[in-house]
């Protein structure tokens, strides 16, 4: 396969393995209201006396309990987004990998192709734009790894960070760690809260040892309520 190189977003470069990223935030305050209300006594009335006849042919008979049918509730109707499609990939680092590598073959949907991470470099980190520079909530990756490959030459694990909207700066956001698969069953790895943000840092960490490792295929997913 012939990588293509990436074109560069006019966007922010990491300068390490842990972004840091400082968001604002706005806290609302909800205020609750109790209501009593107080009604006069009811005017007494005299007590009433009622009498009821019953059939003693008919006062053993039992009545079946009527059983009324219990309707859930309709689950809402949802659907998936791929957000790498149309998407923009770079280096995450200054490290001109992007003229190296062509990170849109591991985003590009199909299981036949893959990227090969070449000596001396032994991982990848890589910077993914979502399309229209508009924030999204990210909650799932799927990863189907490269097919007809020894599983000790895949990438072996991948750190994932959700970037919010804002400037690199103090505060950060956790970075989630997951064990890619060393066979050929794809994988799905959930992202916990539903982290929305414009993009992902993404790194890819190859085989030890190994004379090349091989990445198979991402997908970005968005589940989403369908319109």
């Amino acid at each position: 396969m012939q990588d293509v190189a990436s074109s560069k977003p006019s966007s922010v470069k990491l300068t390490n393995f842990h972004i840091i990223i400082s968001s604002l935030a706005a806290i609302a305050g909800v205020g609750l209201a109790a209501y009593q209300t107080f009604l006069a006594h009811p005017v007494v009335q005299p007590p009433v006396n009622v009498v009821v006849s019953v059939d003693p042919q008919k006062a053993d008979t039992v009545i079946a309990n009527e059983t009324v049918a219990k309707t859930d509730a309709p689950a809402l109707a949802t659907e998936t987004v791929n957000l790498a499609d149309g998407a923009s990939f770079t280096a995450a680092l200054k490290d001109g990998s992007e003229t190296r590598y062509g990170f849109a073959s591991l985003f590009d949907g199909h299981d036949d192709t893959f990227l090969a991470i070449n000596p001396p470099d032994t991982e990848l980190n890589i910077l993914v734009l979502f399309k229209g520079d508009v924030t999204r909530d990210v909650t799932a990756l799927e990863y189907l790894p490269p097919v007809g490959v020894d599983p000790a030459s895949m990438a072996k694990a991948l750190d994932v960070m959700v970037l919010p909207e804002g400037e690199l700066g103090g505060s950060g956001r956790p970075v989630m760690s997951f064990d890619l698969p060393q066979s050929a069953e794809p994988r799905t790895f959930a992202i916990p809260g539903r982290a929305d943000g414009k993009g992902l840092w993404l790194r890819i960490v190859g085989a030890p040892g190994a004379v090349k490792t091989y990445v198979g295929d991402f997908r970005i997913l968005s589940e989403q309520v369908a319109p």
